[in-house]
């Protein structure tokens, strides 16, 4: 199974998706583009403005469901019910400002408000959450990035990315995100948090290179691949 998460940095939806088929993703989560001409049970979107949103793919083998929203979940935190070959609830994460709970704030507070759902069955949060240790100080200590990893490892989800490379929160030597597309200054903060058991069984973890992706978006697609053996009932 292969899941994908890219902060396409705008534009049509179509011609976004069309850049991630090489790929060849089950699932992929997009924030920032715009709204699919027709949603289907492979293709949802969310959001206040048709030109900038959230948006799940996913191959014809797999389909999505939109669960219910908790009405004082911060934005965006979206649950979707995934089924097919296995069987999970992805969360798809767009962590933005200027909300009562801003970036990561947002993501900590869904999570805490999801917690029954998540511990349900098997979990994946992937997504933009513009986080990162090193920003863990700009944050109240109980709603910052490291905060966020503690909580999601008390629930048995893991970084997709820090347990296949051995890396820690803040050390990151792989970019998914140029600041203004420079180069010089590069940072980690798009994210797949999977359950513990399906770690053990990652085959890869890629992150899109500067060269190829800096005309598409200030990020890099980030893609997990995790062995098709994986049970649909792990957590």
């Amino acid at each position: 199974m292969r899941i994908v998460t890219w902060n396409c940095c705008r534009g049509d939806f179509t011609a976004k998706a069309a850049l991630l088929e090489s790929m060849r993703a089950d699932v992929v989560v997009f924030q920032e583009c715009a709204k699919p001409a027709t949603e289907s049970a492979d293709t949802l979107w969310f959001g206040d403005n048709p030109k900038i949103g959230v948006a799940i793919r996913a191959r014809p083998s797999y389909q999505l469901k939109a669960l219910p929203a908790l009405v004082d979940a911060p934005k965006y935190v979206i649950p979707i019910a995934v089924t097919g070959p296995v069987e999970f609830t992805l969360f798809a994460v767009w962590s933005i400002g200027k909300q009562a709970y801003p970036y990561v704030e947002a993501v900590c507070k869904a999570v805490t408000l999801y917690r029954d759902l998540i511990r349900s069955g098997p979990t994946v949060l992937a997504g933009d959450f513009n986080s990162n240790a090193i920003w863990d100080k700009d944050h109240p200590a109980d709603l910052n990035h490291s905060a966020l990893v503690s909580q999601l490892e008390e629930l048995g989800l893991a970084s997709a990315y820090h347990h296949a490379l051995g890396e820690k929160h803040g050390q990151e030597t792989k970019p998914s995100y140029y600041h203004y597309r420079k180069q010089h200054r590069p940072f980690h903060i798009d994210y797949c948090f999977v359950p513990r058991a399906w770690a053990e069984q990652i085959r890869a973890v890629e992150i899109g290179g500067f060269d190829e992706w800096s005309k598409h978006s200030d990020h890099r697609p980030l893609l997990v691949e995790i062995d098709d053996s994986v049970s649909p009932a792990a957590s």
